[in-house]
């Protein structure tokens, strides 16, 4: 028996960037259409651009995919592609099962409407019947949230009201296939996590999902496997951790990362402190670490991590730290041209990939001068770790000052996800911002 669900056969889909030309392809394609002549023509006409390049997939019942890719990448046209708001102009898409898709908030309801009589216009659109929505009617609502909103016309809803009800709507038609673009970020955290549930639980009962976010977290979380989309080409299908790796790598090749202040001082900055040497070169040579680093990492080939680890006092590698534990943060790398200036940094993420703490030589006023080949050094950060509770990434740089004024530095070494680790809840009372620092209270009565 075949269980496919969704197969997408090298598909692809041309916009024009041009309104007048637009008009005009379009008029073209319908009279040949008329004429029951074939209206997708294959080839790029003046103006027009793939979309969506020769992509190809396919996803058997109960499967979770995740699409991820920078802006403009063509995620929501393949989400369009496959709820058939669009038809493609090459390829072939074959859909098994009732589709449920959030795609754009407010598709699908008319503002004139209450939310419950959209309700019944949504749930029509999505296969179901009335019968259906009467019986599920009150648990769409409850999952909703939005109060008496629900008897008030949806041109009054805002964003995430509108996310809200059309979610709930989607879950709940309860259907073969859940199709979820970026439009979930509209909503608030604790509405975000919900969904992820409901998700889980769809999934758990057999529905195919397939779920775009750049809550790269999210994605790992919900998805098993993952495509990297860019410039509408599919550049990776793979496990979800393994593709979100890659999609690092891609906005690091193609932004220019900025570290002010790099180096202003040409270098006459305080000397490096000596780090321990003890194991130095056991902890040099981790073949571990190395391929772990490797289908993630970015690099020049001037210099390169041989190892990063997250250490408590003692020396020992630890991945669960406790709140305000001192740690070590220790990397060692090592040269493989000879450079006048070479720079190194971290900055530790949450597991949404929002970035909570940053360092790095330049703030620290520290800097290396006149690197060669074959050296290696053993960098210690040591801190005091008070983030709130969860799971952490650390991120590491070796960079290169390539324009002091402008303060754009060239990557020897970016590796994503160096380190992973997870924070202790606080004894006592919680945190509920990312970091604490201490304060001076005051208090005088008047």
């Amino acid at each position: 028996m075949n269980d496919t669900i969704i197969k997408v056969d090298n598909v692809s889909k041309k916009y024009c960037r041009s309104i007048k030309h637009t008009m005009l392809y379009g008029a073209t394609d319908l009279t040949r259409s008329f004429l029951g002549l074939n209206q997708r023509t294959e080839r790029l006409r003046d103006g027009e651009f793939w979309a969506v390049d020769d992509v190809s997939f396919e996803l058997k019942k109960g499967e979770t995919l995740g699409i991820i890719g920078p802006n403009g990448s063509g995620k929501s046209t393949m989400l369009k592609l496959l709820n058939g708001i669009f038809m493609p102009d090459k390829g072939k898409i074959e859909i098994n099962g009732r589709v449920g898709a959030l795609i754009e908030v407010g598709a699908g309801f008319h503002p004139m409407l209450t939310g419950r009589e959209n309700i019944y216009v949504n749930g029509a659109i999505l296969g179901m019947s009335k019968k259906e929505v009467d019986k599920r009617f009150e648990e769409i609502v409850e999952f909703a949230d939005i109060g008496d909103f629900i008897d008030s016309p949806v041109k009054h809803y805002s964003s995430g009201m509108y996310v809200r009800l059309g979610f709930s709507i989607a879950a709940h038609a309860e259907p073969h296939i859940l199709l979820v673009d970026e439009v979930l970020a509209v909503g608030d955290m604790f509405f975000q996590s919900k969904c992820i549930v409901k998700m889980k639980d769809m999934i758990d009962k057999g529905a195919t999902l397939l779920f775009i976010s750049h809550n790269t977290g999210a994605v790992k979380s919900v998805c098993k496997k993952s495509i990297l989309l860019n410039k509408g080409k599919l550049i990776d299908y793979d496990k979800s951790d393994k593709v979100v790796a890659k999609y690092f790598s891609l906005k690091v090749q193609s932004e220019q990362y900025v570290i002010k202040d790099v180096a202003k001082n040409n270098g006459n900055s305080e000397p490096l402190p000596e780090s321990s040497k003890k194991g130095g070169e056991i902890f040099i040579n981790n073949a571990e670490f190395q391929k772990r680093a490797s289908f993630q990492r970015v690099q020049n080939g001037k210099a390169s991590f041989a190892n990063v680890q997250l250490l408590d006092e003692n020396g020992n590698e630890i991945q669960s730290v406790e709140y305000e534990q001192n740690v070590i943060l220790r990397m060692a790398f090592e040269i493989h041209e000879d450079m006048d200036l070479l720079g190194c940094g971290y900055h530790i993420r949450d597991k949404n990939g929002v970035a909570v703490v940053h360092s790095g030589f330049n703030i620290e006023n520290k800097i290396l001068n006149s690197v060669k080949k074959g050296e290696k050094y053993l960098i210690d950060w040591r801190y005091r770790m008070s983030l709130m509770h969860g799971q952490y990434n650390i991120a590491c740089i070796i960079s290169i000052p390539i324009d002091i004024e402008s303060a754009k530095v060239d990557y020897c070494d970016f590796i994503p996800l160096a380190v992973l680790f997870e924070m202790q809840p606080r004894k006592g009372a919680q945190l509920y911002g990312f970091i604490h620092w201490e304060n001076e209270v005051v208090i005088e009565k008047i």
